[in-house]
């Protein structure tokens, strides 16, 4: 926020300013600090680097922020959510806020539905750091459109044998488990008999189809193309009942739209405060481009943007915290369209005001600027976003005392007032 955050709270402020000075001054150090950066983007990272990360983040309950301490996580709220996932943009990337992001959607989801055993294994090591995850939901033929998911699992015994393949599926490379939606029952596009399994990495049947690292932007994650060749997963690995995911995946996208959103923010805050800076010291014709219209009006609009989305966002994560995780739907995607299109505008602005030296990686702004793009796609491509926002709006200000049948016959009244009594308003010469 560039401007005062009046949404905020003064505890809220602080907990932003001190998870960023912690992130700056104890994570992202020696091993893990700007070279490690540039090693992501360029897909040279380990899988001991990323461990680090996680072991450090979790250590500070960076991890399943909205989870209860009772299961590792940090006991806090959806808006600490938010702040904590834009706290690792703005210091780190947006590669590290994804698998800190996954920590707090995906274990929210194995707090509120998962097995002991699911608790035990899996989620209490995650949210402490000592495993990593991966979240296996887009499928070569639907991608946002889960409920044409082509993989499926059949029941074996106190076993579900998973058949089928996924694609983009973020630090497959190094995970130890994954997160997993299949069809169990009901037909394709039926929202029922849609369940949520959770695959240890190393199964007998998982295979790698491709390697997808060399991406526009988000790099730096080992993803892949997974085949699912009779994967056995045992019954204990079910979270939630079976062919009842539905309203679990959406909760989660829910404030996955958040998360996603605000990290995108967080990160473009990084490019424009360095490239405001850069055109302050940045001479042509002996006096500074920041005195150029067309250099500062392009650092005043970008402002503007980040923090109406900031503020878009505290309003969406404030209406999950009044609600749970299903609630706040279209402030959630009115958060996951703007903040990502603004964070995308403003990286982008950030280089061009740069000139060439923002094309280069001197400065990070073009590795932001390329992870931004990519962010347009995130948790829903905007246009599917948009329909969502579409949907809700027009059911939330759809008015039964508006006259549907004057439109087209605005000669005989107007659909949108009525007389005082109550009568339809009158046109003027129609008195008698």
């Amino acid at each position: 926020m560039i401007g005062v955050d009046t949404s905020l709270t003064e505890t809220e402020r602080k907990y932003l300013e001190s998870t960023v000075a912690m992130l700056q001054e104890e994570v992202l150090v020696d091993e893990l600090d700007e070279r490690h950066l540039r090693d992501l983007d360029r897909n040279e990272e380990t899988s001991e680097d990323w461990r680090t990360f996680m072991r450090r983040v979790g250590d500070r309950d960076l991890l399943g922020v909205p989870v209860p301490r009772a299961y590792d996580g940090a006991g806090l709220g959806f808006l600490e959510t938010a702040l904590t996932v834009q706290a690792v943009a703005y210091a780190g990337c947006i590669m590290q806020a994804c698998q800190v992001s996954m920590s707090q959607h995906g274990g929210r989801t194995l707090y509120s539905y998962g097995t002991d055993h699911v608790k035990e294994t899996y989620l209490r090591p995650w949210l402490r750091g000592e495993k990593i995850a991966a979240q296996a939901f887009t499928e070569p033929g639907s991608g946002t459109d889960l409920a044409h998911m082509q993989t499926k699992a059949e029941r074996n015994g106190d076993e579900w044998v998973v058949t089928g393949e996924k694609r983009f599926v973020d630090f497959a490379g190094y995970a130890d488990f994954m997160l997993v939606p299949v069809r169990t029952g009901g037909e394709d596009g039926d929202h029922e008999g849609i369940s949520y399994f959770v695959v240890d990495a190393d199964a007998d049947g998982l295979e790698t189809i491709e390697q997808q690292s060399s991406w526009h932007g988000y790099r730096g994650s080992d993803a892949r193309w997974l085949r699912f060749d009779d994967v056995a997963v045992p019954e204990t690995n079910l979270v939630g009942e079976e062919g009842a995911a539905w309203p679990m995946i959406t909760d989660e996208l829910n404030l996955e739209h958040i998360t996603m959103a605000r990290y995108c923010l967080g990160s473009s805050e990084q490019a424009l405060e360095i490239a405001a800076n850069y055109t302050l010291h940045r001479d042509v014709d002996e006096r500074s481009i920041s005195r150029y219209q067309a250099v500062s009006h392009q650092i005043a609009e970008s402002a503007t943007k980040l923090d109406a989305a900031y503020l878009l966002n505290t309003r969406a994560a404030r209406c999950l915290d009044e609600g749970g995780m299903g609630a706040g739907r279209l402030e959630s995607a009115m958060t996951s369209y703007f903040g990502n299109e603004a964070a995308f505008d403003i990286a982008d602005a950030s280089m061009q005001v740069m000139g060439a030296i923002g094309t280069t990686d001197k400065y990070p702004v073009e590795r932001i600027q390329r992870d931004m793009r990519t962010g347009r796609f995130l948790g829903g491509a905007t246009e599917v976003i948009k329909n969502i926002i579409q949907h809700d709006v027009y059911e939330r200000i759809a008015d039964d005392e508006f006259d549907g049948e004057l439109v087209g016959a605005e000669y005989e009244g107007l659909p949108w007032t009525t007389e005082l009594d109550g009568t339809k308003a009158v046109a003027p010469g129609d008195d008698d």
